[in-house]
């Protein structure tokens, strides 16, 4: 009984093993597939959203940043993209970081607008997606180029907060 029960058990892990293996061969087939795409446009897999993606990227890194923009957007509006919808709001938070930051930038005139978008975008994927980590990561970096913190009126300064009060102390009563 006990000789079954272990040729069971190796069965079980055997196919388990199998089941895995054909998942990981299938993955690597639609990876080859959308490489085979983009390499070449005249394949049958031009609409894939992968492809779609990959080519904004290739637009995005090659400044040609109008184009890479209209298919982010088209990614982003797709509703059968998914996952690669996501993507395409981080890469396009990732260029407008890029293109703010970068040497051909205008100044703090035209790259403001430009952090703002990336914030908008980055906020967008972690309303999806709030366990991101890269997105808040990009969030926080932007918001340290472009704070958002204005201070107002009726709110107290940073060192008034730090400040300690005691009451009928006199400010040369302490050390």
């Amino acid at each position: 009984m006990k000789r079954s029960t272990v040729h069971i058990a190796f069965g079980v892990i055997a196919l388990g093993c199998a089941v895995v293996a054909v998942y990981d061969a299938l993955q690597l087939k639609h990876a080859a597939d959308i490489a085979q795409a983009v390499a070449n446009p005249q394949s049958q897999n031009v609409d894939a959203p992968e492809v779609r993606l990959a080519r904004a990227m290739v637009l995005s890194k090659s400044q040609a940043y109008a184009d890479a923009q209209k298919l982010y957007d088209a990614l982003i509006q797709d509703e059968n993209s998914g996952r690669v919808a996501n993507d395409a709001l981080f890469d396009l938070g990732n260029m407008y970081v890029r293109q703010a930051t970068g040497e051909g930038s205008a100044g703090p005139v035209r790259s403001l607008p430009l952090l703002e978008q990336a914030k908008q975008r980055y906020r967008q994927l972690l309303r999806v997606s709030p366990d991101d980590w890269d997105a808040r990561y990009n969030l926080e970096r932007v918001l340290w180029l472009a704070p958002e913190a204005v201070q107002g009126a009726d709110e107290p300064d940073v060192k008034e907060q730090h400040d300690v009060k005691l009451r009928g102390a006199q400010a040369e009563d302490l050390p």
